[in-house]
């Protein structure tokens, strides 16, 4: 058997592979989208709600406590929950 001929036998095999590789990225990169369009509005809830809650704030001590407040009085314990204070330090982090 030549070398021509066992070529020609991979080459649709290994096209087949690429096309599965191609779709199962192409899956994965929609479905991370789906997940972060759906955080995307509480974000922006806690967001503002830190903001609003800064514009409130009086003294340097009321920012202070601000800073430790977890956004829409959230009592979460899992690795999503942020304090006001780490998220004013992403958003101004260039």
């Amino acid at each position: 058997m030549s070398a021509q001929t066992r070529q020609r036998r991979s080459s649709p095999n290994r096209s087949g592979w690429t096309g599965q590789i191609v779709t199962v990225f192409a899956v994965l990169a929609v479905l991370l989208w789906f997940v972060q369009m759906r955080r995307a509005p509480m974000q922006l809830l806690e967001r503002r709600d830190c903001e609003s809650a800064y514009a409130a704030a009086k003294t340097a001590a009321d920012s202070l406590t601000v800073d430790a407040r977890q956004p829409l009085d959230a009592n979460r314990s899992d690795r999503g929950a942020v304090t006001c204070g780490e998220l004013r330090r992403a958003l101004s982090a260039p």
